[in-house]
């Protein structure tokens, strides 16, 4: 069988046009948050915080999130600023939003792209008709298809979470949004789609995730393979966040830490899975077999409380947004990070935690670094 990967529409975006929006000091893509509200309590959420509002099953709203008026300025600023795709991030299930149509409704209405990432299970996606009109592509939680581990992993209040994901998944694709053209975008020809797997590798699925891949190719849906994100509650090079955990829980979550060594080694069986099984060739991005970075070249993430960051992988703030005094503008002239189109967070993170890290995957992460 002979495929083309699927790429997710808003993130079809040619590397020349980051670099010369960077070169320019202007944006590409801007990533934010909404609303703290979520019906789930997953142990590898990057939106944990120590002071946020969280038990074991839900996140709560938090006190000082952004106006929804400031939500519309920003994302007006970042229409001035050339920004085509917004990505929505967090910080809880942003269909929970009370104001969430609406925000994908102004994000259009200023001729920008909306990518959510959503755990697929709330009333928005019980009738898929709606979305096909609008300019959104999901991505849904898809970190095991074993019903018990899925549902492990949220460890949240909805029953029956992960048949419930898999529903929406099939309503998605009975309404076609999987249905995309042929694209070449950086040399590589794709297929758009609306779909996306966000695949958090550890080592309790890592076993699984070839067949994750097989599923999502044999659907046109994009698969973004990756490991615990470089900040948030898993970031262990720093003890803050960590205080959120029991020792016991801090412990597994150590555990079921997927080595750079073991990533390579999966990165490996991708590679070959692809092109035995469906004539895709090696390609040298960052999410195994899919995509380039999109999060940081070009691009600013602000969040829900208003912080203003290089990428969803770092601490690091340029002060807390304020509506029409120009703060994107000026973060971007401020940025000391690195960027690029592989991950610049993830070299940090080794170095500072003394992790070794093979040439090949080195040469990945650092791919356009500047």
């Amino acid at each position: 069988m002979r495929l083309k990967p699927a790429i997710i529409r808003g993130w079809d975006v040619p590397k020349e046009d980051y670099t010369t929006a960077h070169q320019r000091d202007g944006l590409v893509k801007l990533l934010i948050e909404l609303s703290n509200v979520c019906n789930l309590s997953c142990a590898g959420c990057f939106t944990k915080r120590v002071d946020g509002g969280w038990n074991g099953k839900t996140k709560k709203r938090l006190s000082n999130e952004l106006p929804y008026e400031h939500q519309v300025e920003l994302l007006g600023e970042a229409a001035r600023l050339g920004v085509k795709t917004v990505d929505i991030v967090g910080a809880g299930e942003p269909t929970l939003d009370p104001r969430f149509n609406e925000i994908i409704d102004r994000i259009n209405d200023f001729g920008m792209y909306a990518v959510v990432f959503t755990h697929g299970v709330s009333k928005e996606f019980e009738h898929m008709d709606a979305w096909k009109k609008r300019d959104v592509s999901f991505f849904v939680k898809l970190w095991s298809r074993n019903h018990a581990l899925q549902d492990q992993y949220v460890s949240g209040s909805l029953p029956d979470y992960s048949k419930r994901r898999d529903e929406t998944i099939e309503r998605m694709l009975d309404a076609g949004l999987v249905q995309g053209n042929e694209v070449v975008v950086d040399g590589i020809n794709y297929r758009t789609t609306r779909i996306g797997a966000d695949v958090l590798v550890m080592n309790s699925n890592v076993g699984e995730v070839e067949d994750i891949l097989r599923y999502c190719r044999e659907r046109n849906i994009m698969p973004i393979i990756k490991t615990y994100i470089p900040e948030g509650p898993t970031r262990f090079a720093q003890s803050e966040n960590l205080r959120i955990y029991r020792e016991d829980q801090l412990a597994e979550l150590k555990r079921d830490e997927v080595s750079l060594a073991d990533f390579a080694e999966l990165r490996r069986r991708l590679v070959r899975l692809d092109q035995d099984e469906f004539g895709i060739p090696e390609m040298r991005t960052l999410y195994p077999q899919a995509v380039k970075c999109t999060q940081s070249m070009a691009s600013m993430y602000v969040t829900i409380t208003g912080d203003i960051k290089s990428c969803v992988g770092t601490h690091l703030s340029y002060g807390k947004y304020e509506a029409g005094k120009g703060m994107l503008a000026k973060a971007i002239r401020e940025r000391t990070e690195k960027v690029g189109f592989g991950c610049v967070p993830r070299l940090e993170d080794a170095k500072i935690r003394g992790l070794p890290i093979a040439q090949n995957l080195k040469d990945i992460y650092s791919e356009g670094m500047r």
